[in-house]
């Protein structure tokens, strides 16, 4: 008679049979991934090499193997073409480099083979289509633009026109893009302006305050907490200067010093701008 104890007992062990199992053909997977990429990539290798002694043939052997492996590069799909091309093969060549634009869109060499294919072919309507997209999606500094735009000029002159107009967008954005760029350094030279203003007008040093504040005003004009700022230095600095030509004025009248006290109060008089010195914000 079975027993509950048994019965559980023997669950377990169907339980860690079928993990033992899994387990086992999860790694065997893995090991077989990773010995195909391997074994892919050393049929890449040998096929590049006997490309660059100019053994078409037999870089396209080992081409093939590494594809049929699955080794899905853009580049190794690129040169099987290109390969293919050179012993004539033209159909071929076609087909392998749409697969290197299937597997990677952004891989432009194919675009430059397969628009050089149909312009020999002379079938201009999609060599210009390819042409085209090779330009567009160029970089700067990319050696093969003059050419590929010489191409486009070529089969369709009245192309220029689309040129100028996206040249010259192009400009636009890069003058918009370094003046925004100019605007926010000066804001943030600025702000370092005024931050050490706001330190000398804690400090009480007015006049280094007020000059801190002038340069972040010529940075950017009319800001109002700059302009509120150097006011307020400017009637303190004020201030301090009339209260010590007061004070001194009184320590000379004290004396019996009544003309050196009355200049002190001539000063002090001078002192006080007779016109609107306050900046408006």
């Amino acid at each position: 008679m079975l027993t509950h104890k048994n019965i559980c007992k023997k669950d377990n062990y169907f339980a860690r049979v079928l993990l033992f199992v899994i387990s086992f053909s999860l790694y065997h997977s893995i090991v077989f991934a990773d010995i195909k990429n391997k074994t892919a990539e050393e049929y890449r290798l040998k096929g590049y090499a006997e490309q660059q002694k100019g053994n078409f043939y037999e870089a396209l052997s080992f081409y093939t193997k590494a594809s049929a492996l699955g080794l899905d590069d853009p580049v190794v799909l690129n040169d099987m073409g290109v390969l293919y091309e050179k012993v004539g093969m033209r159909a071929r060549a076609e087909g392998y480099y749409k697969k290197a634009i299937s597997v990677d869109e952004q891989y432009l060499p194919a675009y430059t083979n397969l628009a050089y294919l149909y312009k020999d072919e002379g079938d201009s309507e999609k060599a210009f289509r390819y042409f085209q997209y090779r330009y567009e999606n160029g970089e700067d500094g990319d050696p093969w633009l003059d050419k590929i735009k010489a191409e486009l000029l070529n089969i369709q002159p009245e192309y220029q026109q689309h040129i100028i107009l996206a040249e010259v967008k192009l400009l636009s954005e890069q003058v918009v893009s370094q003046a925004h760029d100019e605007f926010f350094r000066r804001v943030q030279q600025a702000q370092e302006y005024y931050k050490q203003g706001k330190n000398y007008l804690t400090e009480r040093q007015y006049r280094q305050a007020i000059v801190e504040f002038d340069k972040a005003l010529n940075l950017t004009p009319q800001n109002p907490k700059v302009i509120e700022a150097r006011n307020k230095a400017f009637i303190e600095l004020t201030k301090k200067n009339i209260q010590e030509h007061a004070n001194q004025a009184i320590v000379q009248l004290e004396s019996g010093d009544s003309a050196s006290a009355r200049r002190e109060v001539q000063k002090m008089l001078t002192t006080i701008p007779n016109r609107q010195i306050l900046l408006k914000q």
